[in-house]
């Protein structure tokens, strides 16, 4: 198969399981925040903020390097098995034993427990991570979405039934461990790789070297994403930060769901062109052209119908929210399109870019989220990350053109039209929410119907405009007629 049709099947496996898992993932979230208090949330987030400040240490950088490396693959794989392994006992002991300074510089007691409970999924996710990263380097994505449907579906459920037997926070714990294990455990049945009793300390320090850049990338990003969180949760509690916390979730959707899927399979593929500039100006600017078609609307609809959202499906208890959810949608959209940049810096063999990217947004995020939250809060920080993350794509959509070869013109006159189009199919969604409202229809499905409306003027919009959309769709039609036809013809006698 060429790579084309890889990347291609690829993303439609990981497709499916981002609409199925992610799908099952946010229904749960919404049960969970009607049935939990702000609060339980808030302790849980606190919890993983300590764990995830551990987990690029967890990681290494490796899944990149395993990914990127073209040569003695096997012994790659072998070694970073070990050495994930290893790491990751050492981090849950450091985990267990910092975790009442956690809860003591939080003031929040109720982290310590929960904190070293989670802190055991960094060593389970350490002994899976290796075959993941296999299925992904062979753009095997069709078993690699097995164990996440499985443990989406596992977790999410457990989560729920606990929720409503009273469980409180544990409930959310709980939820996230199952998930953990049955991933973990499943990966193993899917991918046939078996690692060997085999360590090559040369290899080790080659991926290392490699994915240094990474994880320090990785580390500023990790600060970027959850100084927020430590500001807000030292300075206005647990509450405040479970509000901030389902804002940053709900506004992120179409970055955190629909393009993760994306750079799942463009890093293995651009990895492949990575000597071919014209192939991956191309490809690269494909890829950001169909992610943007599925996530500019969603983060428009985000912004437009925040408010509806909050009151008719969660309830007023996190009415707080509203406003950052609509600004940190602006953050969302740009990050939708930005995410996709990162592969480019890999393929390109600049890894180091991530990193000077990275330590100039966590620079300004230190430096100015104290006087915004005593400015306006939650209100303040999601402002503040608005207008960082438009810095950061004109400086990272610069970066890639130096890689590509291409001009600021270039995105311009792809992402604009899209983002006009989206925009025009919100308002008349609004429009038509208004006027069933107007007509008495219940606030619940006078919403529903007005995001009915704009998908519809959105799909009808882009089909008129996006000519290599309908080429694409015109295309996959003949295809699928062929195959039809052939597979007749074969049955025929």
């Amino acid at each position: 198969m060429t790579l084309q049709g890889k990347v291609a099947r690829g993303l439609f496996w990981e497709g499916f399981a981002a609409i199925a898992a992610r799908g099952i993932s946010f229904l749960a979230m919404l049960i969970l925040a009607r049935v939990l208090v702000p609060s339980y949330f808030g302790i849980v987030s606190l919890a993983m903020l300590a764990i995830e400040s551990l987990q690029f240490f967890q990681e290494l950088g490796f899944s990149s390097a395993l990914i990127y490396r073209q040569a003695e693959v096997e012994d790659a794989a072998d070694s970073a098995f070990y050495i994930l392994i290893v790491s990751n006992l050492i981090l849950f002991m450091i985990a267990v034993l910092a975790a009442p300074a956690v809860a003591n510089f939080f003031r929040t007691p109720g982290v310590t427990p929960v904190l070293r409970v989670l802190a055991l999924s960094m060593v389970i996710n350490s002994v899976g991570r290796v075959p993941v990263t296999r299925l992904s380097k062979e753009l095997d994505f069709r078993r690699k979405i097995i164990p996440d449907l499985v443990a989406g579906i596992g977790g999410n459920v457990l989560a729920v039934v606990l929720a409503w037997q009273g469980s409180g926070v544990w409930s959310l714990v709980w939820g996230q461990m199952l998930d953990a294990c049955l991933r973990n455990s499943v990966v193993w049945l899917v991918c046939p790789w078996r690692p060997r009793l085999r360590f090559n300390p040369r290899i080790g320090r080659e991926l290392f070297h490699y994915g240094k850049h990474i994880v320090s990338s990785q580390l500023l990003i990790f600060g970027i994403t959850n100084i927020d969180d430590a500001f807000v949760g030292r300075m206005l509690g647990s509450g405040p930060l479970g509000h901030y916390g389902l804002a940053y979730k709900v506004s992120n959707l179409p970055a955190t769901n629909i393009t993760r899927l994306v750079t799942r399979v463009t890093f293995p593929a651009f990895s492949q062109l990575q000597n071919e500039t014209g192939r991956l100006r191309s490809a690269y600017f494909r890829v950001v052209h169909y992610v943007s078609l599925l996530a500019f609307p969603v983060a428009v609809a985000t912004v437009l119908f925040a408010a509806d959202f909050v009151h008719t499906v969660i309830g007023n208890k996190w009415a707080p929210a509203i406003v950052p959810i609509q600004l940190l949608g602006i953050y969302g959209l740009l990050r939708s399109v930005a995410v996709n940049m990162g592969p480019m810096f890999q393929a390109g063999g600049k890894p180091q870019w991530l990193f000077y990217i990275a330590l100039w947004r966590l620079i300004t995020m230190a430096a100015l989220l104290y006087p915004a939250i005593r400015w306006q809060g939650i209100v303040g920080v999601s402002a503040l990350s608005a207008i960082v993350s438009i810095v950061d794509f004109f400086i990272s959509a610069a970066l890639v053109n130096r890689i590509i070869q291409a001009k600021m013109t270039d995105h311009a006159r792809l992402l604009l039209p899209i983002l006009a189009l989206a925009v025009a199919a919100g308002v008349v969604g609004r429009v038509a929410q208004s006027g069933l409202t107007m007509a008495g229809l219940r606030p619940l499905f006078a919403m529903l119907s007005g995001g009915g409306v704009m998908v519809l003027a959105y799909a009808a919009l882009t089909w008129w405009r996006d000519t290599e959309l309908r080429q694409q769709a015109g295309m996959a039609w003949r295809s699928l007629a062929v195959r039809r036809l052939v597979a007749r013809l074969e049955r025929s006698p």
